[in-house]
């Protein structure tokens, strides 16, 4: 489970996230939905650790995500759909990813079944 309780994050005068609270349950698969400047991106980089909220916890079954002994094999996400290859496919994306986190390989074509995603496998990611 993933639990998000009072977070804040200010730049300067500017409040970008104010006193966020949410749980996601094991398994579930969510996007941030809003316009430019919601807070969406600052949000996932709190989370996992890239930003320092002004206060709030993040805690992944009850853990930080700097305490996780694997976070890469626990916590999946994507800030910027721009920084993966256009021409390389879903499947070989997250391979690579497999590769670099020592995951092996059939855990792709799980979790692309998994995520109702395994038709659109060999789909080149700037199709999607």
């Amino acid at each position: 489970m993933i639990r998000v309780s009072h977070l804040t994050k200010s730049y300067g005068r500017r409040t970008v996230v104010d006193d966020l609270t949410f749980e996601l349950g094991a398994g579930r698969i969510t996007g941030f939905v809003g316009p430019n400047g919601a807070g969406k991106s600052t949000t996932m980089r709190m989370m996992v650790g890239l930003d320092r909220p002004d206060s709030g916890t993040v805690s992944y079954n009850g853990s930080g995500y700097a305490e996780l002994r694997d976070p890469a094999r626990t916590v999946g996400v994507v800030l910027d759909a721009r920084a993966m290859h256009p021409g390389r496919s879903a499947r070989n994306h997250l391979l690579a990813l497999a590769a670099l986190t020592s995951l092996p390989r059939s855990r792709v074509d799980e979790v692309l079944h998994l995520v109702g995603l395994d038709g659109a496998a060999g789909q080149r990611v700037r199709g999607f």
